[in-house]
């Protein structure tokens, strides 16, 4: 970690502003917040003093002290479980701080070892958690500026839990702007906030449109993993994945048709002509209906009957004409005669 990143990060986990650092080292504010932006570095007979300010030495302040391993830290948060299991959640404390005192420029040691406490929270049954979580909270807020993204998320994300918890929704939605749509709890907190701040529906609305797209996943996951049994020539397997398939469309309302693919692909690897043309039979008469959405996504579909026939029918009348795997079916007369049905043709 580059100095100025250590002297901002280990400031903020003092609690101490910049103004404060100026003040006890005898230098302006401008200064430090020049030594911050690495604009420029403190004079030499600065460091000692400095380190000594932010319960450190020269040697973790300059960053002379080696990385540690992703091994290494896994061993430090298992020592801070069994410690606090054998002497509790005080002695695990301790020794978090011996271990963030050695390596103060460790963001991933700071962000495993700070979530390790505040699991243990849950885990010993601490009965009043508020005093260690003040302890914990300015590391998440040094965290909160760190290099690496996930750990940024990480530590935002603990931070909006405990502004949530402490009612202060206003701070919550400040951090919560600066959390990367990548973080994959966002749309949890987003729409916990909404609903402690009397936006129901727009927290509805949220976890309808997450349902949607996990359901979607799910339903493409298995459609992949038919097509890869199949290939294999696992046909047992496939005719399970497309039951699921099946399954998990009508459960989860998605759009009409989609659920006789599995069926489909099932027939054309087993060269079954019926039961494809029964398949094909039913996703085109399927997707010629109306999508309400089962009633599972009122505010994405609100009093809506979605056509989605006239969108996708189109192109899927074009692939089953060149898909490799339907050619057994090009010379059968109710292949053709769906074709032209739902407005295809030959080509």
């Amino acid at each position: 970690m580059k100095l100025n990143e250590t002297i901002r990060r280990l400031r903020r986990a003092k609690g101490l502003t910049q103004e404060q650092v100026a003040q006890a080292l005898g230098v302006s504010g401008p200064a430090v917040n020049k030594w911050e932006r690495g604009a420029c570095c403190p004079d030499l007979a600065l460091l000692a003093p400095l380190a000594r300010l932010l319960d450190t030495d020269l040697n973790t302040l300059l960053s002379f002290r080696e990385e540690l391993t992703g091994a290494e830290i896994a061993a430090f948060t298992e020592e801070l479980y069994t410690l606090a299991q054998s002497r509790g959640i005080d002695a695990a404390f301790l020794r978090a701080e011996e271990l963030l005192h050695r390596w103060p420029g460790c963001d991933r040691l700071t962000i495993s070892l700070a979530m390790t406490l505040n699991g243990l929270f849950f885990t010993l049954g601490v009965a009043e958690p508020e005093p260690y979580e003040r302890r914990l909270e300015p590391l998440y807020r040094a965290l909160a500026d760190s290099e690496e993204p996930d750990i940024r998320d990480q530590a935002l994300h603990l931070l909006i839990g405990r502004h949530m918890r402490r009612e202060e929704y206003a701070a919550a939605e400040e951090l919560l702007s600066a959390l990367s749509d990548r973080w994959p709890h966002r749309d949890a907190l987003q729409a916990g906030l909404l609903r402690r701040t009397g936006r129901g529906e727009e927290a509805a609305e949220l976890w309808e449109r997450r349902l949607l797209n996990a359901a979607t996943e799910v339903y493409e996951s298995l459609v992949s993993l038919q097509e890869l049994a199949l290939q294999a020539e696992r046909l047992e397997d496939g005719a399970r994945l497309a039951a699921l398939i099946e399954e998990t469309v009508e459960r989860y309302a998605l759009i009409p048709g989609v659920a006789s693919s599995g069926r489909l692909q099932q027939a054309a690897a087993e060269g079954d002509k019926t039961a494809a043309l029964s398949a094909l039979r039913d996703m085109l008469e399927a997707l010629n209906r109306s999508w309400d959405g089962g009633g599972l996504y009122p505010h994405l579909l609100p009093g809506t009957q979605v056509a989605v026939g006239s969108v996708l029918l189109p192109g899927l009348l074009l692939e089953l004409q060149r898909e490799p795997e339907l050619a057994f079916l090009q010379d059968e007369p109710e292949f053709q005669a769906l074709l032209k049905r739902y407005g295809g043709g030959t080509h």
